[in-house]
């Protein structure tokens, strides 16, 4: 996991792909893009920020938000990711995820 600051909107790449994810998203939900919370977008934008600056090799987004993941797992690509770079899961698959790896310190 990483905490970051906002994104770099300086960089053009991030921008843009920030405001791909805010249309992506208004168009996924029947909403219109002034709806779309700045938050979703700034989630996709960290994203890429952290691939194109080599600070991971990939990320993955964990929300329960249909539409932001989706718009994620598009998007990401279009900027010279592959799809195993990029993962999304929901809070459930997480948790299935955590599980799996789980040894209590009693076994």
């Amino acid at each position: 996991m990483k905490v970051t600051e906002s994104p770099s909107y300086s960089m053009s790449e991030v921008s843009n792909v920030m405001d791909q994810a805010r249309s992506f998203i208004a168009s996924a939900s029947d909403r219109t893009e002034d709806t779309v919370e700045k938050a979703d977008t700034e989630i996709v934008g960290l994203a890429l920020e952290i691939l194109l600056n080599d600070t991971a090799d990939r990320i993955t987004i964990v929300t329960n938000d249909i539409p932001l993941g989706e718009a994620a797992e598009s998007l990401l690509p279009q900027y010279g990711f592959d799809n195993e770079q990029i993962t999304w899961l929901t809070g459930g698959e997480l948790a299935g995820e955590l599980a799996e790896d789980f040894v209590s310190e009693f076994d």
